[in-house]
């Protein structure tokens, strides 16, 4: 088994103070997780993309300036090339109210412990390497917090490291920084503008989220108009389709395995785009990078999307393509709207049909007459 190296890069501070101009909403912790053996591989790729985009200087995300947007789509396109996958902690600091986390080396603390945690149970053979923050001193301290809760884990494996490095010296953290800032622009309020969604777009197969704490209301931007949020619809949306997980997340069968897939990604579009109707083909990709098998179209809208629905977990699509978990009650009706389009002309084409049949038999031939089609018996009889 390949062994995994995490560099870990974050973007805010722990100050809590978000009314100040210069402080971040959010505090973002990520992990950009490689294989081992695809390390120098990967270094000489980075030094590539710095000496095309940084002129060979440091790569920093606060070195591309709102305004150059572009530039920064390009600097991650060029990213997508190399292998690796990122892992990303996403905090809204408006949220925390423990007195402890007002403490910095408690607030670094907490966090960096949440992600080596949850990562240390996926695979407990990651190595850890994490930008510098503050003193040596601190540095210490963090690094023996983390060591002490790693063998808490697991006491018998010896291999688990935790150290630290400088971005000036190691092009790994300057990937992390970069990949981390990008996405400030994404869930930082004081950053993100609508275009956001594109640094999404070119990074969402290999991204994984998870939020601190994971309410939904927390990431709808302000750009969205609170009239057009329905908390109920939301909640029901997402509770639903959470249920599902939590009842099926320990089948290995590959229906089920991509329908989970699928309600992950849609949960966090929910969360971050939630106005966006994902293409059908982006979510069958999205099945063929976690499962290395491509479903075509009709088997993904019977198997997955279909079943799901037919559990109860509430999934719209519009009439553009795509499919998304709703927000609002205008969600709801343009997905209804879509379908009575489709089944009042298939009910009146079947009850003309129905009729010219029974004239033609002098009402001897009903071919709704047998107990499947008792409903739509009735209600083409209901049709005037």
């Amino acid at each position: 088994m390949s062994k995994l190296i995490a560099i870990l890069d974050e973007y805010g501070t722990n100050s809590l103070n978000i009314e100040t101009i210069d402080v971040s909403t959010h505090f973002l912790l990520t992990a950009i997780l490689i294989k081992e053996e695809n390390l120098e591989k990967i270094k000489e790729e980075i030094d590539k993309v710095g000496l095309k985009y940084f002129q060979g200087s440091e790569i920093k995300s606060n070195k591309v300036k709102r305004k150059h947007f572009e530039r920064r789509l390009h600097i991650l396109t060029a990213f997508s090339k190399i292998d690796f996958t990122i892992f990303t902690l996403v905090v809204d600091k408006k949220e925390i109210i423990s007195k402890g986390l007002t403490i910095k080396q408690s607030f670094y603390k907490y966090f960096h412990n949440e992600v080596v945690h949850y990562l240390n149970r996926i695979d407990n053979r990651i190595n850890f390497i994490a930008d510098k923050i503050g003193d040596e001193s601190f540095q210490n301290s963090l690094q023996h917090y983390i060591h002490d809760n790693f063998r808490q884990i697991d006491l018998f494996n010896q291999e688990k490291i935790y150290e630290f490095s400088d971005s000036k010296e190691e092009n790994l953290i300057q990937l992390s920084d970069f990949v981390v800032g990008s996405l400030a622009r994404v869930f930082d309020t004081k950053l993100y503008e609508p275009p956001a969604e594109e640094i999404l777009q070119l990074i969402e197969k290999r991204l994984h989220l998870r939020f601190w704490p994971d309410k939904i209301e927390n990431y709808l931007h302000d750009s969205i108009d609170k009239i057009q949020y329905d908390e109920r619809i939301v909640s029901l949306s997402l509770n639903l389709a959470q249920d599902y997980i939590n009842q099926n997340n320990f089948k290995k069968d590959f229906n089920t395995r991509a329908r989970i897939i699928i309600l992950e990604y849609l949960i966090l579009f929910q969360k971050i785009a939630p106005r966006y109707f994902i293409p059908t083909y982006d979510l069958i990709n999205r099945i063929k990078h976690e499962t290395e098998f491509e479903l075509n179209e009709r088997v993904f809208r019977k198997n997955i999307i279909g079943t799901l629905r037919d559990q109860h977990v509430i999934i719209v699509s519009s009439n553009n393509g795509g499919y998304k978990l709703p927000i609002n009650k205008s969600d709801l009706i343009e997905f209804v709207n879509r379908y009575n389009g489709i089944i009042q002309p298939m009910v009146s084409r079947m009850k003309k049909c129905r009729e010219s049949v029974l004239i033609k038999t002098t009402d001897e031939i009903d071919i709704l007459d047998y107990p499947e089609y008792s409903l739509l018996k009735k209600m083409i009889e209901e049709i005037k």
